[in-house]
């Protein structure tokens, strides 16, 4: 049977043959040499299928032939090679054949030669699940995304295509009254999980089974697929925060101490406990064991910390949270363990001896570390003694609930008890209790006025030319006030007889005696006598109903003798400007002096460079002498006024004398721009730079350079700054030496400007190496000659003298038995200067 089958293959492929090669096909056919490559077909074809035509350029080769057995799934024809039979992937998904080129006599000429035959995968298979129902249990809360259970699909075909990948879905949900979906499944691995509305809804004892449909798909354009039941089972969380916990500070009870017990919904899990915030608590009292029991591990202090929020993990074998921490917030419950503490600040505190009865006079705070707002901190005051008693006990009372102190009884005297202690009792309700002092101190009132001792003093005589520090006079009046305070301070002041002014009154702070002084000289002309009146007040006011008196007021008579004054200028300093070109006998200003007495007043001048004279009877000042605003731009001389017939009864004034400067000296060259050289060989243009100067300060600068125009000569100035300028000179070439005097025309910038001219003059000459004119010795005078010999004669003898010096120096060092070094400092002359360092 097999071999009539083959015999038919065979003559249906030599009819497709045919087909070919009569209508073309063949050329659309894969073809080519025989060498190791990969053929792809798909699976589940039309057998037989032609695959691939074998060519070679070896001549010898005459057809193709596979070694090896292919169960008769492959053979060659025509050199084609052609599948005999339909294949499946699934079974097999590639073919290895081994194939050679062969020549007439069978024998193997070229090859062999592996050629793969793969087989492309067609979507022929369904995705199938590994179980025919799915049963998993959630727990209530269980976390959105964190998969409870999962379903599994296998599909045959190639995973690498579309046709193997497999697609998860839900497709309904069990019951799903509310179209809530509580379940979701990840598409790839086909876990499933809680939604949001599933962690936030699910409730054992509202609904505690739910079965949902799943389907699994693969991936193909047209996809095949199958679906499954899963049956979800909902129980309770066990994993849950218990809420708020108290713990009583202070247990004396044994510890570690077990609080509470945390559980996981599965066994197996690692606890692990941790403070929420990190480094919130100087230390961290909790520990949890294996079994998930919380404890304190030793006792709490609620003024150190009143609560703590602890974190309580649940991790899996690699410490990878299980779910999200548990929240545990823990109250530290106050028990009385704190005695009231008082306020230090509230210590001291003041009453004026006329305070009335009920008033307030100040506030004892005391604070308690117990819990706030509890019967622990609910504090109640009271006072139990008072030191001293007089001038009777229980002069204060309390406020039993705001401690505020106030007035109860009896009249406050400074002079019979000028300070009270007071004993508070501060207790919370428990009965707690500490003991606070609280110093008061009473204030005298300013109920007294200072009284003078005398109602007038004087009269006194004062001459009119006493100093201002000299104490005229000392007046006193007593307080009968609490002493050295400003109740008994006493002010003097001067309230009638002065009008202008005149006199002052300093209060020693210790004896309250008053200095009377002066503030301005005295001047028998103006006044010759006073009648002062002098109040003694206190800095502080008076208490309501008494009133300054009478005896609160002085009178002061003084008499003021005449002396005789020097003549005063009328003014304390005299300034002036004036022209530098003033003429001789020009006014500068007058001075004008009065005698007090009215004496006859003449005037004289000091004056040490004689620029000025004074006129005697009249004070005019004249120009003495030339002005000169460049010497000088101030000058400074001293008037004297005097009586008449007697200089020694005199007083003086300076006088500032201003010089404005005018334009009276013309600019000129500077001496550095007076001479130039030029070396030879000189070029044709040569630029030098001119600087000019100016004695007036104020009229000089910027200048204007101009040079006359000179025949053969091109000249051109150009501009620097205000006061240098270019000069370039253009005269042709030089071969011999050769001056040129030039006129400088230079102009200043006064109103109106003056023009100096100068002369510049240009040597083109031989020069030195420093680039100034070589002066040879043959053009010397015959004085210079002279001069010059001489010089050098003398110099010589000087050298030969030095010499001869120092030889000696050395002897005389030998002679003496000493080192025949020479002291620096002992071999230089007075007139020799001596180093600062090295010497």
């Amino acid at each position: 049977m097999k071999a009539s089958s083959h015999q038919n293959n065979d003559k249906l492929l030599l009819l497709i043959l045919a087909v070919i090669l009569t209508t073309g096909i063949n050329a659309n056919l894969p073809k080519g040499p025989l060498i190791t490559r990969e053929l792809a077909i798909t699976e589940e074809f039309t057998a037989p299928l032609m695959i691939f035509q074998f060519t070679s350029e070896n001549v010898d080769v005459k057809t193709f032939a596979i070694i090896g057995e292919t169960n008769g799934a492959f053979n060659i024809l025509d050199n084609w090679l052609v599948a005999n039979v339909s294949l499946d992937r699934e079974e097999k998904a590639s073919y290895e054949l081994k194939i050679v080129g062969q020549n007439d006599a069978k024998e193997t000429v070229e090859g062999p030669k592996v050629v793969t035959i793969l087989l492309r995968d067609i979507n022929d298979n369904q995705p199938i699940f590994t179980e025919q129902q799915y049963d998993g249990v959630v727990r209530q809360k269980s976390r959105p995304g964190k998969p409870f259970m999962s379903v599994t699909a296998t599909d045959l075909d190639d995973p690498e295509t579309p046709n193997g990948k497999i697609y998860y879905s839900i497709l309904q949900q069990i019951p799903n009254s509310k179209d809530i979906i509580f379940f979701q499944i990840d598409n790839q691995t086909g876990k499933i999980s809680t939604t949001e509305d599933g962690y936030q809804s699910l409730d054992p004892n509202v609904q505690d089974n739910y079965q949902l449909v799943v389907s699994a798909n693969d991936e193909a354009a047209l996809s095949l697929g199958t679906n499954v039941h899963v049956m979800i089972t909902v129980k309770e969380n066990l994993w849950k925060a218990p809420g708020k916990i108290s713990i009583i500070e202070n247990s004396t009870d044994p510890h570690p101490k077990t609080f509470i017990q945390v559980q996981w919904n599965e066994p197996g899990a690692i606890y692990e406990v941790k403070p929420k915030v990190k480094l919130a608590y100087p230390k961290f009292p909790f520990a949890v064991d294996a079994s998930g029991n919380i404890s304190v591990t030793e006792p709490l202090d609620r003024e150190q910390n009143s609560e703590y929020i602890l974190l309580v993990y649940a991790l899996d074998e690699n410490r990878e949270p299980l779910e999200d921490p548990l929240e545990i917030m823990i109250i530290v419950e106050d028990i009385n363990d704190n005695y009231p503490i008082c306020n230090p600040e509230v210590k001291f505190l003041e009453v004026q001896e006329n305070e009335p009865i009920g008033s307030y006079i100040g506030t004892v705070i005391a604070n308690d570390k117990d819990e706030d707002g509890s019967v622990n901190t609910l504090l109640s005051y009271k006072i139990i003694d008072q030191e001293p008693k007089i001038p009777e006990d229980e002069m204060f009372s309390i406020d039993d609930f705001k401690g505020d102190i106030k007035r109860f009884q009896g009249h406050l005297v400074k002079r019979i008890a000028s300070d009270y202690i007071l004993k508070v009792l501060v207790s919370d309700q428990p009965g707690l209790s500490t003991e606070c002092i609280v110093n008061i101190s009473v204030i005298d009132i300013n109920d007294k006025i200072p009284i003078f001792q005398k109602s007038e003093y004087g009269p006194i005589t004062l001459q009119e030319d006493i100093s201002l520090d000299t104490v005229l006079i000392e007046i006193q009046a007593t307080d009968d006030d609490e002493p050295f305070t400003g109740s008994s301070e006493i002010e003097y002041h001067v309230v009638e007889g002065d009008t202008n002014g005149t006199f002052k009154i300093i209060t020693d702070p210790k004896t309250n005696k008053g200095r009377v002084q002066l503030v301005k000289p005295l001047d028998f002309e103006e006044y010759s006598s006073y009648m002062l009146k002098i109040s003694a007040t206190n800095p502080e006011p008076l208490v309501e109903g008494v009133e300054y008196n009478s005896s609160s007021f002085a009178f002061l008579i003084i008499n003021v003798t005449d002396t005789d004054e020097p003549p005063q200028f009328l003014k304390s300093s005299y300034q002036k400007w004036i022209f530098e070109n003033a003429s001789l006998g020009d006014l500068l200003l007058k001075v004008e002096a009065k005698d007090p007495e009215g004496a006859e007043v003449s005037y004289s001048l000091q004056d040490p460079l004689q620029l000025f004279r004074i006129e005697s009877k009249t004070g005019e000042i004249f120009v003495k002498n030339e002005l000169d605003a460049e010497k000088e731009k101030y000058h400074m001389i001293k008037a004297f006024a005097m009586e008449t017939g007697r200089p020694k009864k005199s007083s003086s004034v300076e006088v500032s004398v201003y010089f404005n400067d005018v334009n009276d000296n013309a600019p000129k060259l500077a001496k550095d721009s007076s001479q130039f050289s030029i070396c030879l060989p000189a070029v044709e243009e040569k630029k030098i730079i001119i600087h000019a100067v100016d004695a007036d300060k104020d009229n000089g600068p910027p200048f204007t350079f101009s040079i006359p125009a000179d025949p053969g000569k091109e000249l051109k100035v150009e501009p620097i700054n205000g006061t240098h300028a270019y000069v370039t000179m253009k005269f042709g070439r030089h071969s011999e030496e050769t001056k040129y005097n030039l006129r400088v025309l230079i102009t200043d910038s006064g109103s109106p400007p003056l023009q100096g001219i100068d002369n510049m003059t240009v040597a083109v000459c031989k020069c030195t190496d420093k680039n100034v004119c070589f002066i040879p010795i043959e053009g010397l005078s015959g004085s210079s000659k002279v001069a010059l010999a001489v010089g050098i004669l003398l110099g010589t003898f000087a050298f030969i003298g030095l010499i001869l010096a120092v030889v000696l120096l050395k002897m005389k060092g030998k002679k003496g038995g000493k080192s025949d070094k020479i002291d620096p400092k002992a071999a230089r002359t007075e007139n020799e200067t001596i180093p600062l360092a090295n010497a």
